[in-house]
């Protein structure tokens, strides 16, 4: 409204809004106009808009109100005040609106009713993130966003149940390898070297350090 405002086009269009909205919101912008019948088939402007492009102030938001009222007089049947959220979301299925777009409809509506200065129940605003929007209002104090939970990763290894909490990651990995039994031929003694030396690779220096003398321990020396 507030660019309109400075001189209504000849059709609202992209190259209108292309500079002030996304592709995505702007075609949203379009189907709002054309569904308050502030825009016709074509983009032109109604008299309805030109005349709520000219207002501001308490005039504009009385505009507003009587043009929310025309068209969404299911809901306002209701005493907003006090309605629940259920009968907010009955009263928006009357519109035949899909289950997919219901809570946008509502969110359209809340919008513009506060923008209207409209009071909606603590029941219908429960749990929605909106908020009454202005541009004229400088040092408005911005909504801060959800605090966030910081999960802190896990350890990068527990012990498993029955061992003490302090063993490190190469005893623990040591004492599920088998021990080495000199009695093996030489083809499965190559394997345990060979499966002991792909350990100490993957732990690293101070875990092959570990392994290393734990295995020197255990008699594969």
């Amino acid at each position: 409204m507030e660019f309109l405002g400075e001189g209504m086009p000849a059709r609202i269009d992209r190259s209108v809004w292309g500079q002030r909205a996304s592709g995505s919101t702007g075609i949203q912008l379009m189907t709002g106009l054309r569904a308050l019948e502030l825009i016709d088939d074509d983009g032109r402007p109604t008299p309805d808009l030109e005349h709520l492009a000219r207002l501001d102030g308490d005039e504009r938001r009385a505009a507003l109100v009587a043009l929310l009222r025309r068209h969404y007089r299911p809901v306002f049947a209701l005493d907003l005040p006090r309605a629940t959220r259920a009968q907010f979301r009955e009263a928006f299925r009357s519109f035949g609106a899909k289950a997919g777009v219901l809570a946008k409809c509502e969110a359209f509506f809340i919008q513009a009713a506060q923008d209207a200065g409209i009071e909606l129940s603590s029941y219908v605003l429960a749990g929605r993130h909106v908020s009454r929007r202005s541009s004229s209002g400088p040092g408005r104090p911005r909504q801060q966003p959800a605090e966030q939970t910081v999960v802190q990763p896990p350890p990068v290894a527990m012990a498993p149940p029955g061992q003490p909490a302090s063993l490190s990651i190469a005893e623990m990995v040591l004492r599920k390898y088998p021990d080495f039994d000199p009695a093996w031929d030489a083809e499965t003694q190559q394997k345990w070297f060979d499966g002991m030396t792909k350990l100490m690779e993957s732990l690293g220096q101070s875990g092959s350090d570990q392994i290393a003398g734990a295995s020197s321990d255990s008699g594969a020396s």
